[in-house]
């Protein structure tokens, strides 16, 4: 299978100290996390990967990419789904693909499953041929940060340099609404809520089963419907977790070690929901804003000195 990898440029610009800056304030060690900060799980688990629809003139696959050490690199692991062609019959209904027409995944199945270890950093990317034949021509994210211009891909060179450096958000997850027939923005079609509103989901929210849909970039819509896909833990992970365990003592007494003389039962208790964590984007502007209110002021104190 081909893998292909996701590379941070290492260089030291200015774009990069800010970066790093964005970084130590955005993104907090977190046991748990899975949206367009990253993915990472505090236990070794196994994630049901369903696919939906396709839409748009891309030929796409997606792939979950674990990172490497030092979070310099990303590189393909598993394939996902893919596209053996862009769509099912042409242009119809917006380039629509479905699964066993348009898209197929390595073993003939439309739900995969795929464990995530134990404290490892994933995202999601998907890879799309635009039209050129080239397989891994361009790509999106689930990680809003990979999406900028500080992250190229190795084999192809492309990186997204519309992107500002603290990145593009490509993907949503959770609760959302897509329309197919209609023309209506996302937000709109959402009730009012941008995809920013639908960054990460919770444990609990993964147990019941969330949706993730990407935005290719293609055309600059922004309409995050040209691939979805559903996620839920599979379920022997959901009983792992929810499952209690008894626990019992012998106290020595008689030394006929019963294993009955104190007994308890242990469980996971719920998770809390986890802090949001604002997005790099709404953090440098808040940076620039202190910075320019400070600014403001010192100037004001200059111009009251005798």
């Amino acid at each position: 299978m081909t893998t292909l990898t996701l590379v941070k440029k290492t260089s030291f610009t200015v774009a990069s100290l800010v970066t790093t800056m964005l970084l130590s304030i955005c993104t907090p060690v977190r046991a748990f996390m899975f949206g367009t900060s990253g993915i990472q799980l505090d236990r070794d688990t196994n994630i049901n990967f369903t696919f939906d629809q396709s839409h748009g003139g891309y030929q796409s696959s997606l792939w979950v990419a674990q990172a490497e050490s030092g979070n310099t690199g990303y590189s393909n692991i598993a394939r996902l789904f893919y596209e053996t062609k862009p769509s099912d019959n042409g242009s119809a209904d917006d380039w629509q693909g479905s699964f066993g027409s348009a898209v197929t995944s390595e073993n003939g199945s439309i739900t995969q499953t795929f464990t995530f270890l134990q404290d490892q950093i994933y995202a999601l990317l998907l890879w799309s041929d635009t039209g050129t034949g080239q397989q891994f021509e361009e790509y999106v994210s689930s990680s809003t940060f990979m999406n900028s211009p500080e992250w190229f891909a190795a084999g192809s060179k492309f990186q997204r340099d519309e992107c500002l450096v603290a990145g593009c958000q490509q993907a949503v997850f959770g609760d959302f609404t897509l329309d197919y027939n209609s023309n209506g923005s996302f937000t709109n079609i959402n009730g009012g809520n941008d995809p920013g509103q639908y960054s990460s989901v919770t444990m609990a929210q993964l147990a019941q089963g969330t949706k993730i849909s990407f935005d290719d970039a293609g055309g600059n819509d922004r309409d995050f419907q040209d691939f979805t896909v559903s996620a839920e833990l599979a379920a022997e992970t959901m009983t792992q977790q929810a499952q209690g365990t008894q626990i019992s003592f012998d106290d020595a007494g008689g030394n006929n070690l019963r294993l009955q003389n104190f007994t308890l039962s242990a469980e996971l208790a719920p998770e809390p929901v986890p802090e949001p964590v604002p997005e790099p984007v709404t953090v440098f502007g808040t940076m620039l804003g202190l910075g320019a209110l400070a600014a403001a002021r010192r100037k004001k104190k200059r111009g009251q000195q005798p």
